[in-house]
């Protein structure tokens, strides 16, 4: 059999692209993300320098990050946008070998967040779209991006244990290429907009997606002191760098079926209320975050949020592009990048360390408790009220 014909009739189906974009997508940073801080460290960076490092990221997606993403609607050019961001990104890795100083690194990690911001809001608008144009189950396809992730840190962990972090950014350079091919075959199907059209300075107007877009933001608060502080307290309760790489993976690892399962969650009980659950579920995970008293126990929190995380991105992904017009998908995308992985680490990320530093783990988490409850408050005041049900005329509002 000619394994060419087979490979490209396979990619006519939009399930197929979907899930395997998401696959190699994360399955690439998964190579290097969660390693890149322990790298910036063996070169000799103090924990002030790397903070300044990691703000980069974040405040790219909140400010360059939604503007591409427009520039790419503007145009109907989202996969030459797509294409582009990842040949920069394959330049950046490829270089990041040589420098060994602050500012040699600083610059990089600056071009790299630029060129970054815009990748996930405008993939994730192509893909839920088409998962909506052909009627799929885009959850399904998600999950593939949870599975590679998961399995590929840990593989990353064991190669890089081996053979040093030399030629990790090699490998996740060359890791680019599939995602690269593959987004030749994403879609560019939704229509390019009208001139006369501001509709997103119009998204202020639309009551339940700027309760969405608060409700990222507070739920980042959390979210991220469980991805900074994480691995630091379990290790605080005795806890091994296995049981480092298993509070990471198994909560990668729960997002797989709860994500494959939530589109069927959606259409049974409305997309508000598993959005609300899912809310609940990271309040849930946030206390167990607070109270743990072993490594286990923290384990289980993590399984936890991965419920809660697994079913609050894509509900709310798929919320988002059900209410915009087809042609600003980006747009609204980016803009709740821009509140949950943007706004939400900025504003907290040093609150958080100096809560944690002062007073430890309980009082950092149960503060992440709080901040998650307010959002559970708000998001069932906009069920209540209806403004998930309204219908808003783009044109005229």
């Amino acid at each position: 059999m000619d394994i060419v014909p087979m490979i490209t009739n396979r990619l006519r189906n939009p399930a197929t692209i979907g899930s395997a974009y998401y696959l190699f997508f994360w399955s690439m940073f998964a190579l290097y993300i969660p390693f890149f801080n322990v790298y910036l460290k063996e070169l000799g960076l103090t924990g002030v320098q790397i903070g300044i490092v990691g703000a980069l990221s974040p405040l790219m997606v909140l400010t360059v990050g939604p503007m591409v993403s427009a520039m790419a609607d503007r145009r109907s050019q989202r996969r030459r946008f797509l294409r582009f961001s990842f040949i920069g990104l394959a330049i950046v890795l490829l270089l990041y070998r040589f420098p060994t100083s602050f500012w040699g690194i600083f610059v990089l990690v600056l071009f790299e967040a630029t060129i970054r911001s815009p990748m996930i809001p405008i993939a994730d608008s192509i893909i839920v779209r088409m998962a909506t144009n052909n009627g799929l189950n885009y959850g399904g396809m998600r999950m593939w991006g949870s599975l590679g992730f998961a399995v590929m840190a840990i593989m990353g962990g064991i190669l890089w244990g081996n053979y040093g972090y030399t030629p990790m950014f090699m490998v996740t350079a060359v890791a680019i290429i599939p995602s690269l091919w593959l987004t030749n075959h994403l879609p560019e199907t939704t229509p390019r907009p009208t001139k006369s059209r501001r509709i997103p300075r119009q998204f202020i107007h639309d009551p339940a997606l700027l309760t969405m877009y608060i409700g990222a933001l507070l739920v980042g608060v959390g979210l991220f002191a469980t991805m900074i502080f994480g691995g630091i307290h379990i290790v605080q309760l005795g806890g091994t760098q296995l049981h480092v790489g298993l509070l990471f993976g198994l909560s990668a690892l729960t997002e797989v079926p709860i994500m494959r399962s939530s589109d069927w969650l959606i259409a049974r009980f409305r997309g508000e209320r598993v959005l609300l659950f899912s809310y609940i579920m990271l309040g849930i995970s946030f206390v167990a975050y607070a109270v743990a008293w072993s490594p286990w126990a923290l384990i289980v929190g993590a399984i936890i949020k991965g419920v809660g995380y697994g079913l609050f991105f894509v509900v709310t992904v798929r919320l988002i592009d059900s209410r915009v017009p087809a042609e600003w998908v980006s747009t609204a995308q980016s803009l709740y990048a821009a509140c949950f992985m943007g706004l939400s680490p900025l504003l907290t990320t040093a609150l958080s360390g100096y809560v944690f530093d002062k007073w430890g783990a309980g009082y950092l988490f149960g503060g992440s408790t709080a901040v998650v409850v307010i959002a559970v408050i708000l998001l069932a005041f906009a069920s209540h009220r209806g403004w998930f049900n309204q219908t808003i005329d783009w044109e005229t509002s």
